[in-house]
């Protein structure tokens, strides 16, 4: 690549900012991490460590991004390095930091004669990628998601230098990223300190598109596979898991809502409180902040979409419930016509021996040996005998009956009293909470 013009596309290793030698592999014995750098126009790519970037004595190039990977994996002696070097916070590595759902801070430090010496910008930002499940995304796993946890660190000096320092960005952003660097050229004016911010974002919301759309995939998937009314057979589990899905990505997008007004803020605060200083890009303030709000705008479409989603999901929730709940009436309605009917045949059933019940019985007490029919015969007429013991039959049938059933009117007090000792043993036991 020659310095004389500028190019809009990628080029390799640098050697007045990698080192004494184009080879990554001999930047550092340490690891060395991508990155993108500006130099009179030029964007190239290329590698190198932290120790070596922080251990470097000359200006650094017009702009540089280094990705890195997530905050808790990268070693604490680099953590170290760069928070020294560069001024971060210390609350950017800490757990509470790693864990948000986005934030945005800054740091200023200035020289013994209170003259800006950098200005840093730390911001995160949270995505939530759903996938179709089963599928694998990230090491072999079979999560149906995915999260995104783009942490951000940007350090400005006043001779137009800015450093960004991009944590856990996935490899497709970062490509992205580098593509829409490299096609800026010379046109992104890095004499505003918030230039090179309004690509991030442009990318960033992207991939919140992205997720967002795969997650409506899904969902309209769902709309068109509705279980059918004669046989529903809804999988509820699925519909809970992309509602969470929604909610989450809902929470991101006005998450994110909140981080580019505190951007549009902190950038508007920046300009008010060095307007000497950046003197030379007050023509690109109005239009850097233009872009911010217009990218605002995205991110409340986006937003938007998301609860659409949410309400979506819920009518189809809902739908699910009343197809089951209606077909289950309707098995209802069916089972009580079936019972109808058995109730009918056992009215028939009921009455019929109703009818014959008291033939039954006298049959039943003339069959007896307290009673005897003699036919006759020539010598003798027919006769009917009844035995003047006739009276045992009475005196041995009614005791029992009575004692029957006074044995279970006492049983069935006495099972009502049980459960209810059970019952009330049991919640001193385990009582309800």
């Amino acid at each position: 690549m020659t310095s004389e013009t500028p190019s809009v596309g990628v080029g390799r290793h640098d050697a007045s900012f990698y080192g004494h030698d184009n080879s990554p592999g001999n930047v550092n014995d340490r690891t060395a991490f991508n990155l993108i750098s500006r130099n009179r126009g030029n964007w190239t790519e290329g590698e190198i460590s932290i120790e070596a970037l922080c251990a470097r004595q000359g200006p650094l190039p017009e702009a540089l991004l280094i990705f890195l990977p997530s905050e808790d994996t990268l070693p604490k002696e680099d953590r170290n390095i760069l928070t020294n070097r560069f001024k971060i916070p210390s609350s950017f590595w800490s757990r509470l930091a790693r864990d948000a759902s986005g934030f945005v801070g800054s740091n200023v430090t200035q020289d013994a004669s209170a003259n800006l010496e950098s200005y840093g910008l730390l911001f995160r930002f949270l995505i939530k990628e759903p996938h179709e499940p089963g599928q694998i995304i990230h090491n072999n796993s079979q999560a149906d998601y995915v999260w995104h946890r783009l942490g951000f660190f940007t350090s400005w000096t006043p001779s137009c230098s800015t450093t960004f320092f991009c944590f856990d960005l996935p490899t497709g952003l970062q490509d992205s990223i580098k593509a829409a660097l490299c096609r800026s050229g010379t046109e992104l004016q890095l004499t505003d300190p918030f230039a090179v911010h309004t690509v991030l974002v442009d990318e960033i919301v992207a991939l919140y598109d992205q997720a967002l759309w795969s997650l409506r995939e899904q969902v309209r998937n769902l709309e068109k596979n509705r279980s059918l009314p004669d046989n529903p057979q809804p999988n509820y589990e699925t519909m809970h898991e992309l509602a969470r899905h929604t909610i989450h990505s809902s929470e991101m997008l006005s998450m994110a809502l909140e981080i580019m007004s505190s951007l549009l803020r902190e950038y508007e605060i920046v300009f008010e409180e060095n307007k000497l200083l950046l003197e030379a890009a007050i023509p690109l303030f109005q239009q850097t902040r233009r872009k911010f709000r217009f990218q605002i705008t995205l991110f409340k479409c986006l937003h938007f979409r998301s609860q659409a989603l949410e309400e979506r999901l819920r009518n189809e929730i809902n739908l699910a419930f009343n197809i089951v709940a209606q077909h289950d009436s309707r098995i209802s309605v069916r089972i009580s016509e079936a019972a109808q009917i058995d109730s009918a045949a056992m009215r028939t059933i009921s009455v019929l021996g109703l009818a014959f019940l008291p033939g039954t019985f006298i049959c039943a007490i003339f069959s007896t040996s307290f009673f005897n029919f003699n036919p006759g015969s020539d010598s003798e007429p027919q006769a009917w005998r009844r035995s003047d013991k006739f009276w045992v039959l009475w005196a041995v049938t009614l005791p029992l009956t009575l004692a029957t059933i006074i044995f279970w009117v006492y049983w069935e007090r006495a099972l009502s009293l049980a459960i209810r000792w059970l019952q009330y043993t049991w919640g001193k036991i385990c009582p309800r909470r």
